[in-house]
């Protein structure tokens, strides 16, 4: 079904995923091919209203078992400053709004150093949606 989408620099959204959808990372290729081959229902940067400010999550996910929706931000580029602080900044915008990592929110992190592998990507999905 159609859904409002984040239409901010699509000339980012440079990776086609395992679906056929491009996303702006290969990380969010990685976790949206867990969640494809899974069968777990998801949204890319689906609009999300907190409030009075519009924030795009990386995955707006349906959980088939409880039908409660789960958010999925993955920050790729900790180890960069401007981007760790507009994480952040970020989070405690979800923690204000009452959407906790953890509970609704889910949050993976990376540097370059330390990336995101497949590994954790499946435990997260097992843990969460399987």
């Amino acid at each position: 079904m159609p859904y409002n989408k984040n239409t901010n620099h699509p000339e980012n959204l440079n990776n086609k995923a395992y679906s056929g959808n491009m996303v702006r990372s290969k990380s969010e290729a990685l976790i949206e091919m867990f969640l494809y081959k899974n069968q777990i229902p998801f949204r890319y940067e689906e609009l999300l209203q907190l409030g009075d400010i519009d924030v795009y999550p990386d995955f707006t996910i349906l959980n088939k078992h409880t039908g409660k929706v789960t958010y999925w931000e993955h920050f790729g580029a900790v180890d960069l400053m401007k981007y760790s602080r507009d994480t952040f900044a970020k989070l405690q915008l979800y923690t204000l709004k009452d959407l906790l990592p953890g509970n609704q929110l889910i949050t993976t992190f990376e540097t370059k150093s330390q990336p995101l592998t497949p590994e954790k990507v499946e435990r997260i999905i097992e843990q969460y949606f399987l």
